[in-house]
């Protein structure tokens, strides 16, 4: 396969959003495969997945002992055997249509990693400048590429970089800055769409704070761990508490 899609999944069927994931992927054309990486589950989420591998061959249900999304990422990697690799955030959809041509034209012969455009799937003026910045400023000019961007790689680069940091929170914040060593991100004229649904459920201006009191804290050196306890409040959003 040309590229590999790694989807981590823990508990994804209370969000609502993984059967949309699930059949936007099914809709992708190209030589690719989706490795879905699927940590314990008590709602189904494996047996979804399943469900969609019986039918569609290039869907391929991994099922895991990982207790965070990095390790999920980095088990599906090590798990597929491809050219490129996509590293899909599990409340995002890709763009619709051929996601391999997509990586392709973005990385060209000279560019290493890259990223999909943000967009979220609620239209609000601050959800609107997030991700502007994230766009235009987090990836063009600083190099940091959060995961709901899906960023994909050349295989050879994900493993230059040692795959992605063993981290419960800001894993993709320390691996953009391990990946910026060896390369730039190079951003597609493509976009996806995140659910905005933290926002909804917490409150726009309440989980935007948040977000950014939890940079603060990260600047600060405080354990990932608890941040990322603080930023989950023991709903096992990346990581699953109640094991």
């Amino acid at each position: 396969m040309e590229l590999a899609i790694i989807l981590p999944c823990l508990n994804e069927i209370r969000h609502g959003y993984i059967e949309h994931i699930l059949d936007n992927l099914t809709r992708q054309t190209g030589d690719l495969e989706i490795v879905a990486v699927v940590s314990e589950c008590h709602d189904g989420t494996d047996a979804l997945i399943a469900s969609y591998s019986d039918r569609f061959p290039h869907i391929r249900l991994l099922r895991s002992n990982a207790t965070n999304r990095a390790q999920r990422f980095n088990e599906g990697v090590m798990h597929s055997d491809s050219k490129y690799v996509l590293l899909h955030h599990p409340a995002t959809l890709l763009p619709e249509g051929n996601i391999l041509e997509i990586v392709r034209q973005t990385l060209g012969e000279s560019h290493g990693w890259g990223a999909l455009q943000h967009s979220f799937d609620l239209d609000h003026w601050l959800l609107r400048f997030t991700s502007w910045y994230s766009n235009y400023v987090r990836v063009q000019q600083k190099g940091i590429v959060y995961f709901d961007h899906c960023p994909f790689l050349r295989r050879e680069i994900i493993e230059q970089a040692g795959y992605v940091p063993d981290l419960d929170i800001f894993e993709d914040t320390v691996f953009s800055d391990r990946l910026c060593r060896i390369a730039k991100p190079v951003l597609a004229d493509r976009k996806v769409i995140t659910s905005a649904r933290r926002f909804q459920q917490r409150g726009i201006y309440r989980h935007a704070m948040l977000n950014q009191w939890l940079k603060v804290c990260y600047h600060l050196h405080i354990d990932p761990r608890s941040l990322n306890r603080l930023y989950e409040q023991k709903v096992s959003i990346n990581v699953n508490y109640e094991r």
